[in-house]
């Protein structure tokens, strides 16, 4: 997976195939705060979107991994 020029690996297949489910916006914000240590209000403000927003989002996303998981297991 590539990300604004960033290589990503991912171990499991599994897991990249969850991300990829997810849409851009909600990946994006899960690969910068989970992998490369962003937090909500840094994450806004690259996105032009509010913290409560980027929190909601993530939240979201995380339930959405699970869910997935859950199917493949």
């Amino acid at each position: 997976m590539d990300y604004y020029g960033i290589e990503c690996k991912f171990k499991s297949n599994t897991l990249k195939g969850c991300l990829d489910e997810l849409s851009r916006q909600d990946r994006e914000i899960i690969l910068l705060y989970y992998w490369w240590g962003y937090r909500d209000a840094e994450i806004g403000e690259l996105l032009n979107e509010s913290q409560q927003t980027i929190n909601y989002r993530r939240h979201r996303a995380l339930k959405q991994i699970k869910n997935s998981l859950l199917k493949r297991t």
